[in-house]
């Protein structure tokens, strides 16, 4: 039997344990057949060491002074239920961009009406973030709460924005912020601006050496209109297909194109490559500076574009 992360939060919140951690002031170490990685990332950031008898070990002492960390299994060997869910997938990515986007309340029903995913699958996926500790549901399963920065941050472990199966790579004759300054040549291409581009447009960290575009349009052609070559290696212009238009939820008009919404911009950048993860944690840091200005207080207010059919 595993101790799930919403065991490890439910203890870990009680006051009971508080006031045996108090009273003891001694280092703590779980000992459990196995911790997942959410539940080892919980057990960390509280600085308790753990054990687990597939291999995975943090063990911290001041007295002695002992350090000891190594990685066993990622899955449970013992578990008969179906694979967990999480937030890998095409259209477990559409639910983590609706979760994250907007404020809770709401229904499971009302959930995947806007995320444009069967209410059967959604109500799988919200009880493995549940069990998680990514979600809080309340009666009737609503959803009440979401650690919406650890979504992000999962997702963006579950995913490549520049996984070969879904991008091309190119090299423009200048360079990114030449391309860019060309878009105007793709009215009515549909195209979303993602990764470091759009990153520079929130929270700056560098001058964006890599345009990233996803869009649902023939890349051969967007390619021929910025007079772009396609390359293995040194590209400057990267054309995304993506396998669900969850990059599309949100998006922001800039015509002739537009901006991923800042979550996506942060799954985008810390699954990339070079400075790309700082890009992120850069945006990160602005979403929680002020969640009004990123994050819709209901359903109502989400939005898709005209042009991604459900």
């Amino acid at each position: 039997m595993s101790l799930t992360p919403r065991d490890i939060e439910t203890s870990l919140a009680s006051p009971s344990f508080r006031r045996l951690r108090a009273r003891s002031g001694q280092s703590l170490i779980v000992i459990a057949p196995y911790l997942s990685p959410r539940s080892r990332e919980l057990l960390a950031r509280e600085d308790i060491s753990y054990l687990d008898l597939t291999g995975n070990v943090r063990i911290l002492s001041e007295y002695p002074a002992v350090w000891i960390q190594q990685e066993g299994a990622r899955n449970d060997p013992t578990a008969k239920q179906r694979p967990s869910r999480g937030v890998r997938g095409a259209a477990a990515g559409k639910l983590v961009r609706v979760l994250v986007d907007v404020r809770p309340p709401y229904g499971v029903t009302e959930l995947s009406q806007v995320a444009r995913v069967d209410a059967g699958y959604a109500s799988r996926v919200l009880e493995t973030l549940e069990a998680e500790a990514l979600v809080d549901r309340g009666r009737r399963g609503r959803v009440i709460d979401t650690d919406w920065e650890l979504l992000l941050r999962q997702r963006a472990r579950a995913v490549d924005l520049l996984n070969p199966r879904e991008s091309i790579s190119y090299v423009a004759p200048d360079d990114a912020m030449a391309t860019f300054a060309r878009l105007d040549r793709l009215a009515q291409q549909e195209a979303v601006v993602t990764g470091s581009l759009a990153a520079s447009r929130i929270a700056p960290v560098a001058a964006p050496v890599l345009l990233a575009l996803y869009t649902l349009r023939d890349r051969d052609e967007i390619a021929e209109r910025l007079n772009l070559l396609p390359v293995s290696e040194g590209a400057n212009v990267v054309l995304i297909r993506p396998q669900n238009t969850g990059p599309f939820f949100n998006a922001v008009p800039s015509p002739p194109v537009m901006f991923a919404a800042p979550s996506q911009t942060v799954i985008d950048c810390l699954s990339g490559n070079g400075r790309m993860p700082a890009e992120g944690e850069a945006v990160l840091e602005w979403m929680r500076q002020d969640q009004n200005a990123w994050r819709a207080e209901s359903l109502d207010a989400a939005t898709w574009p005209p042009w991604v059919q459900r």
